[in-house]
């Protein structure tokens, strides 16, 4: 996984979805230029115009994964301002708990999917391993609304 992906050069909205399977959260990698994974996110997006947040998560869902998903409830907003590269970022992220709508979608160790251009896979990563450090959870604030 390689990228040469930059922050928006204005403040983006999105929308993400914390998904559990028992202890494990459903996340993607973020990865620098060279592809070295620097943390994991749950899957989501930018809310476009006239969308509420909850409508762009399931639309995101359904782009990337064409999996539905159930009565996202939303948990909590972050401000997340943040470096990539050099190039300042800021994100205004509305997080929802969420539910895949098919119970087989559970049964999945991992989602292959393509994102603006770019390869990726969600897996499931075991929350213990943000919480202990072992792994970096975006955005910054994340793991204390879990």
């Amino acid at each position: 996984m390689s990228t040469v992906w930059r922050p928006k050069p204005f403040i983006r909205p999105v929308a993400i979805g914390v998904i559990r399977r028992g202890a494990e959260l459903l996340v993607v990698a973020v990865a620098d230029d060279a592809g070295t994974i620097t943390g994991w996110r749950p899957l989501g997006g930018t809310i476009e115009l006239g969308e509420r947040a909850a409508e762009a998560l399931q639309r995101e869902f359904m782009e990337e994964l064409a999996e539905p998903i159930t009565a996202p409830k939303l948990i909590s907003v972050l401000e997340s301002l943040y470096t990539h590269h050099e190039t300042q970022g800021h994100e205004i992220v509305f997080v929802f708990e969420t539910a895949f709508a098919k119970a087989d979608a559970y049964r999945r160790n991992n989602f292959q999917f393509r994102d603006a251009g770019v390869d990726n896979t969600a897996r499931w990563i075991d929350l213990a391993r943000f919480r202990s450090g072992q792994e970096q959870l975006f955005p910054a604030g994340l793991i204390d609304v879990l």
